[in-house]
């Protein structure tokens, strides 16, 4: 009923008794709206809906035919009314139909006048009310595109409330365990006397650093899984005894189309699934953290079995052939990953997910984006770049630079104010990597450790933003000066712009992907500027919850800092210039959602 009642025109008609009739759709477009004005002045009107219509309509009469017999009737003559209080129709076939009103205080002449001018400016001024149509398509178009970014942002915000929710779940259950440790610490220490404490293991004594497992050598890591993610890059039908074997044979091609073609568990079939983008540019590490600890919060050093970190840190070793090539013995490369990864905080943003993040955009620079063709990297070259992106933020306090040095923490003056953090991520785990257990580099010869090292040392100290302008600066120089970046400054120079790049590449991946970063910085930033308030400190820029500013932080972080930067890489890597694109279609984001 309503799409015949919607095509249908306005239709007027004077009876004999010289009673003004006007039907046409009601201002909602759900009903038909009846009038009739007298000439002395009385008015009459009823609306009828589908159910009123059908009960007086003839019975025969489709929907289409009973409004074209209406139109019909009114352009005819064929409709009469002397009373005003009740219309009648006749059909071309003779049968009636007749429409009961109720009068009313409304001037039903006007109402028909008013339609009438209506009708004849439609027609007069048909471009005018074409451009007036085009004008209120545009608006309703924008009203429904506006409309559409505000539920995502509704969904953004309620995943953010949900995450804030659920961190503050996991910082207590971690507050208490830390309590817990502590209290028995303090009470071993009690029991033992001062004798004992002076009784150090061995071992220990060559680390002057915190040990995130405790006395544990790594997570317990589910070997199945491992087999199915080495099976995507190694047959375990060659070298099944080799020391980069040595934890987890890998399925032989045969279990392995065995194996995924019926999974045992839910959680593996959703990591092989993960995996099969590790080489595009949108892989979710949200979605492999989920997986492996049940939500994409748990980013914390109580990740029994490891999470996101672990996951793309193996895979790519197994899928750039690096254990293979170094023989490195998988017991350690687990252990330093489990580790490492376990030194990462719980902090919204700097976690071990923002690791396994900058690792995946890193190793995509390389392969898809072309940075290890055109540099003719080593696979010295290649470690050291994955190295780098798995420790980068190592340790993080989630507080950044400015603020060590404002309130000269322990951490500034041991640094001397220089790339406070960056110095940390790097020796610490330099530091761990003195127990042998963790020595990822033992395989390797004394020069290509030094190599390495120097690599990672150099990729790190990059991501510290203080040094953003001179080492862009730098990159931008050598390309004017075409180096063909196969030495090996110029090498590691394009490897810091790689990491730098895949440290901020949030701001160009895909929106659903961008937004969960956006709110998890937000979150970090926030925390931040409580600690300034409390110490009586003014709150750094975009960092006061009490005067939000996302927009206007992030679409100023995009046009000074992450657009610049994606350029010039994309100068010399054009494969990556469509990143470029995504993060201007975040930045429209944020211009259609300010929030200050």
């Amino acid at each position: 009923m309503l799409a015949e009642l919607q095509k249908s025109p306005s239709l007027y008609a004077t009876t004999k008794d010289n009673v003004v009739v006007l039907a046409r759709m009601s201002a909602d477009a759900q009903r038909l709206v009846v009038c009739a004005a007298l000439a002395e002045g009385k008015s009459f009107e009823a609306e009828f809906n589908e159910a009123s219509l059908t009960a007086l309509k003839p019975a025969d009469f489709g929907w289409d035919r009973f409004f074209e017999e209406l139109q019909g009737s009114f352009n005819s003559g064929r409709v009469s009314s002397t009373s005003g209080a009740f219309v009648e129709i006749t059909s071309s076939n003779g049968s009636k139909f007749q429409f009961s009103l109720e009068q009313t205080s409304e001037d039903i002449q006007r109402v028909i006048l008013n339609s009438l001018l209506n009708y004849h400016h439609i027609h007069t001024h048909s471009k005018e009310i074409e451009k007036q149509l085009e004008e209120a398509g545009k608006q309703e178009q924008e009203v429904r595109m506006q409309a559409a970014d505000l539920e995502r942002e509704e969904v953004s915000l309620k995943e953010s409330i949900a995450r804030n929710k659920e961190q503050e779940d996991v910082n207590q259950r971690r507050l208490a365990e830390l309590n817990g440790q502590l209290a028995a610490a303090e009470d071993k220490k009690r029991k033992s006397g001062a004798a004992d404490v002076e009784e150090e293991d061995e071992e220990l004594t060559t680390c002057r650093c915190r040990i995130p497992l405790g006395e544990k050598d790594c997570k317990d890591v589910d070997a199945e899984l491992l087999k199915l993610v080495k099976g995507r890059w190694t047959d375990g039908a060659t070298e099944a005894d080799s020391i980069y074997n040595s934890v987890a044979r890998p399925y032989t091609s045969s279990e392995l189309t065995a194996q995924t073609s019926s999974f045992s568990s839910a959680q593996r079939q959703a990591i092989w699934q993960a995996l099969e983008k590790i080489d595009d540019w949108d892989y979710d590490v949200f979605n492999v953290q989920s997986q492996m600890s049940g939500d994409d919060n748990a980013s914390l050093a109580i990740q029994a079995n490891g999470g996101s970190l672990l996951v793309t840190g193996f895979a790519l070793m197994f899928r750039h052939g690096l254990m293979q090539k170094f023989k490195i013995d998988e017991r350690i490369l687990l252990n330093w990953l489990t580790v490492v990864e376990a030194g990462y905080h719980g902090n919204p943003y700097h976690n071990s997910m923002h690791a396994a993040d900058v690792l995946h955009i890193t190793h995509y620079i390389l392969s898809k984006g072309g940075l290890a063709k055109k540099c003719k990297l080593t696979d010295e070259d290649m470690f050291g770049a994955l190295f780098a992106a798995i420790i980068h933020d190592y340790d993080h306090p989630g507080i950044n630079n400015s603020f060590h040095v404002k309130t000269q923490t322990y951490l500034a003056t041991l640094y001397n104010d220089r790339s406070v953090l960056e110095n940390r991520h790097v020796s610490s785990v330099f530091e761990l990597m003195k127990l042998s257990k963790f020595n990822v580099l033992s395989a390797f010869t004394d020069d290509q450790r030094r190599d390495i090292r120097d690599t990672v040392i150099e990729m790190v100290l990059s991501t510290d933003m203080g040094l953003h302008a001179k080492i862009v600066n730098q990159f931008k120089r050598r390309l004017q000066e075409n180096h063909d970046f196969t030495k090996k400054d110029d090498i590691r120079l394009a490897l810091s712009m790689a990491v730098k790049m895949a440290d901020i590449s949030n701001c160009g991946r895909p929106e659903h992907i961008y937004l969960k970063w956006s709110g998890k910085i937000a979150d970090e930033f926030y925390m931040q500027g409580d600690r300034e308030r409390n110490l009586g400190l003014p709150c750094s820029p975009f960092m006061d919850r009490s005067q939000p500013a996302m927009a206007k932080g992030q679409i100023a972080f995009m046009n000074y800092i992450v657009v610049p930067l994606f350029e010039c890489i994309s100068e010399f890597l054009p494969d990556m210039h469509f990143s470029v694109d995504h993060t201007e279609q975040n930045k429209a984001y944020w211009n259609k959602n300010d929030d200050s």
